[in-house]
């Protein structure tokens, strides 16, 4: 696949994306700290996650603390809706970004009820964690969702194109080993609330 250079979050973050990706805001509203790509004949997607670096736990429980919160916006929290397959770090020589403390990959599955249904479908979730540190204190969060199962009754098997070019893990792999940070800033802590005191207007 021919790969396609990407600016994320505004160009701060750019890196290279596998063909036929969809951005999700241009049909739909994304939050702030993320930068959604959909898969375009099937529900594969790729999302990078700016995330408040979790210092409760050990760097190589975070990923794990992360995947636990997926579940949970999954509606999978069930033992046997989430299971993790495998973790293991990431030599940080080995990627582009700077000031990383650790890295870190998880493969696990979900079963994942798509708007509230009751039907579930089964989700390879492969997650990328690169944790910033210093004053940058963040976790970045990079997630390749690849639906394995798609029940006859969800509304996700509709966009299952079996016969169409998949994302494989060599694409996500090769997503974020190209990521690159092109300006740190974006990862502190904005001084708009300091610059808007001084244009209050004192009523006398």
């Amino acid at each position: 696949m021919t790969r396609i250079k990407r600016p994320l979050f505004g160009g701060a973050i750019q890196a290279f994306l596998p063909d036929g990706f969809i951005d999700a805001s241009s049909i739909r509203l994304v939050p702030n700290n993320q930068e959604v790509f959909m898969h375009a004949q099937s529900d594969q997607s790729i999302i990078v996650e700016i995330l408040e670096r979790v210092n409760e736990v050990s760097d190589e429980n975070a990923i794990k603390y992360h995947f636990d919160a997926l579940a949970e916006a999954n509606d999978a929290q069930n033992t046997q809706d989430h299971i993790v397959d495998k973790i293991q770090s990431i030599p940080i020589n080995s990627l582009i970004v700077q000031r990383l403390t650790s890295a870190w990959y998880l493969f696990g599955r979900q079963q994942v009820s798509k708007y509230n249904e009751h039907a579930k479908n089964i989700v390879y979730i492969h997650l990328c964690l690169l944790r910033l540190g210093g004053d940058l204190a963040t976790d970045l969060l990079i997630s390749f969702n690849d639906p394995v199962f798609v029940s006859e009754q969800s509304s996700s098997n509709d966009q299952q194109n079996q016969n169409g070019s998949r994302w494989t893990l060599n694409d996500f792999e090769e997503f974020f080993r190209s990521l690159e940070v092109v300006d740190y800033g974006l990862f502190l802590p904005s001084s708009s609330d300091d610059n808007s005191q001084s244009n209050d207007i004192i009523m006398s």
